[in-house]
């Protein structure tokens, strides 16, 4: 897989993401700080931060947050967000980075870590990361059921390319077992806790077209193609009084540096 060419599409797309992209549930945000013990003055380092959109759960608490994304465009638009001096934005791969050792209080990633190369990643996040400090990457995952809305979507989704990751319940619980194995087989890392919460959002038509827009398979399609899609998605929505309802379960991995 070509990391750079996959991670650095989001750019293309940078207005969509940051309008359309889900955030994270409150809970989990919570529990990040919770488990971590990050305080007022704590120095955290977000890869992959995109345009903010987890930064801006973590905002006003008096972090200090380092923000690293390969998109110019979107590491821009978190610049012109967050203007206080404590949250910066700056545009990079976290691996070809310049990192300080031991510097940071906690390093996390929001829909991110997966597209860090490894062995390198958890490389680069030990040697940054404080004694004991936190690894805490989290997802939300793209949850199917066997429901008439899900099966009508999943078949669309398929017919255009893909909108999303959509998983199972079980497929969910295998990749949460492959992210877990990867951390704790690293040998930098504790096995992580594992934090899960459930959570929906209705979408319109139009805004979940939108969403749709914002992922790497999609994005490539031809215009008639997308056109067909955003008719497809309309009537869907017309068939579900106006409403497209996407279950999501999110999950945050908590590892300590050894």
């Amino acid at each position: 897989m070509d990391w750079k060419k996959e991670s650095e599409m989001f750019n293309r797309a940078a207005d969509y993401y940051d309008r359309y992209r889900p955030g994270y549930p409150q809970e989990i945000i919570d529990a990040l700080i919770a488990e971590t013990g990050i305080s007022a003055g704590s120095l955290l380092l977000e890869i992959g931060a995109g345009s903010g959109k987890a930064t801006a759960q973590l905002a006003g608490r008096g972090y200090e947050i380092l923000c690293i994304d390969p998109g110019a465009d979107l590491t821009a638009i978190g610049n012109e967000r967050f203007t206080n001096e404590s949250i910066r934005f700056e545009t990079a791969r976290f691996e070809e980075y310049d990192l300080p050792a031991q510097a940071f209080d906690l390093i996390f990633a929001a829909q991110a870590f997966h597209w860090v190369p490894q062995p390198i990643g958890y490389e680069r996040c030990a040697y940054a990361l404080k004694d004991n400090a936190f690894l805490a990457p989290f997802w939300n995952m793209y949850v199917v059921r066997d429901n008439d809305m899900d099966n009508e979507l999943l078949a669309i989704s398929r017919q255009y390319g893909g909108f999303a990751d959509f998983l199972t319940e079980e497929q969910c619980e295998e990749r949460i077992r492959s992210i877990a194995a990867g951390l704790t087989d690293s040998r930098l890392f504790t096995p992580p806790k594992i934090i899960r919460q459930t959570w929906e959002k209705d979408y319109t038509a139009e805004e979940f077209y939108n969403f749709a827009l914002t992922g790497n398979f999609f994005i490539q399609r031809s215009d008639s193609e997308k056109a067909a899609a955003r008719e497809a998605l309309a009537e869907l929505a017309n068939r579900h009084s106006g409403v497209i309802k996407r279950p999501y379960l999110c999950v945050l991995y908590l590892s300590q540096n050894l």
